[in-house]
């Protein structure tokens, strides 16, 4: 199992052994009754030690993992490859009937493309402005029902990660000056850092983590950012290896990200962390409360 997905099965596999205290093994009705009460408990017992030892965590959260969890989600969150932004903007196209550069229409109706080594998938299924499907997204259309999938190796400056992101957004009003974006997704990447915030330090990450989307709008004109709002509710797995000082802890992060018309991100962790992003570049910047 990837580490990503090791952090994000956590929460599941505690509703599992714990939520559901009459819930039966992983072999059904038939094995559970089989094995019998002193097996079943003995099962039981086990699971939750694993689990318990894979999620549950006092650690907390060091300034260096937050910074290295800011800009892991400003990588997400930009207009750089892999980012919410360039999405966006690819979606914007192709809804217009046209085609990000590099990008074709397969015979299964989804657009394809590959860029900097992520492989980008987007179903689209549009419509006019009364609300009736169009036969194809071209120059009328007004809403948008995206499902997108991205998958592949980013290769950066600072962050190299193995990711696999899912997307199902809702557009409106693409046939008004702003059109606006909302929905849901997931992030599952395994990383390497490269710190911006200390020199020469490199951390091995996992992160799993589920977005929203609300009211992120964007001039439908220059198709550039103009507001809006997005979460990102984050588990994350530190590893440390091959020192003194070898750890490997989980711990759970919020992220708020509030877009701006000048380009620029301002993102908050847990309430009380700023930071602000170049959503151009993806880069982080410390910054402090409004």
């Amino acid at each position: 199992m990837r580490a990503g997905e090791i952090a994000r099965s956590c929460e599941r596999a505690q509703i599992r052994h714990y939520g559901h205290p009459d819930a039966r093994s992983h072999g059904g009705p038939t094995l559970a009754y089989v094995l019998g009460p002193m097996n079943q408990l003995m099962s039981f017992a086990l699971g939750s030690l694993v689990v318990t030892a894979a999620c549950t965590s006092s650690h907390t959260v060091t300034p260096a993992e937050y910074d290295d969890t800011a800009q892991a989600v400003g990588s997400t969150a930009s207009g750089t490859s892999g980012g919410d932004v360039v999405a966006m903007t690819d979606v914007m196209v192709i809804a217009h009937g046209g085609l990000p550069l590099g990008f074709a229409l397969s015979t299964d109706g989804h657009v394809h493309g590959t860029r900097v080594g992520l492989d980008y998938d987007y179903a689209l299924t549009c419509s006019d402005t009364a609300g009736t499907t169009l036969p194809s997204c071209g120059a009328t259309t007004d809403g948008v029902d995206v499902s997108l999938t991205l998958t592949g190796q980013l290769l950066t400056g600072g962050f190299d990660a193995s990711m696999s992101r899912t997307g199902s957004w809702r557009v409106t009003g693409m046939q008004s000056p702003t059109t606006t974006f909302d929905g849901k997704g997931t992030f599952d990447f395994d990383a390497t850092l490269r710190s911006v915030f200390r020199p020469g330090a490199v951390a091995t990450y996992a992160f799993a983590y589920d977005a929203s989307y609300d009211a992120v709008r964007i001039d439908s004109s220059s198709r550039q950012v103009i507001d809006g709002a997005a979460s990102f509710d984050a588990s994350v797995r530190h590893t440390i290896d091959g020192t003194n000082h070898d750890s490997d802890v989980t711990f759970d992060v919020n992220a708020d990200i509030a877009f701006h018309a000048d380009r620029t991100a301002s993102l908050v962790l847990d309430d009380d962390q700023h930071y602000t992003i170049d959503l151009d570049t993806g880069a982080v910047s410390r910054g402090t409360a409004n």
